[in-house]
């Protein structure tokens, strides 16, 4: 949901625009998503797509959240 893409925004230290460019969106639509706004699948895909590449976890069941994943010595 949007709180979650907004917090995966502040552990990573990017902006809408940023994240915007890397899911191929607009910042506009970044910023509707973060505030509740209807999106279609093919752009959540988009957003999730986004923020696992650059290491985001999404926690899902009773305290749904994010968090970022630890990098693994060979992936450095």
């Amino acid at each position: 949901d949007g709180a979650q893409v907004a917090a995966a925004r502040r552990l990573l230290s990017i902006t809408q625009r940023e994240l915007a460019a890397a899911a191929g969106l607009t910042q506009v639509t970044i910023a509707k998503f973060e505030t509740g706004g209807n999106m279609r699948p093919e752009t959540v895909e988009a957003v999730r797509e986004a923020l696992l590449a650059r290491g985001i976890v999404f926690t899902n069941g009773n305290e749904p959240g994010v968090k970022l994943r630890k990098v693994q010595p060979d992936e450095e």
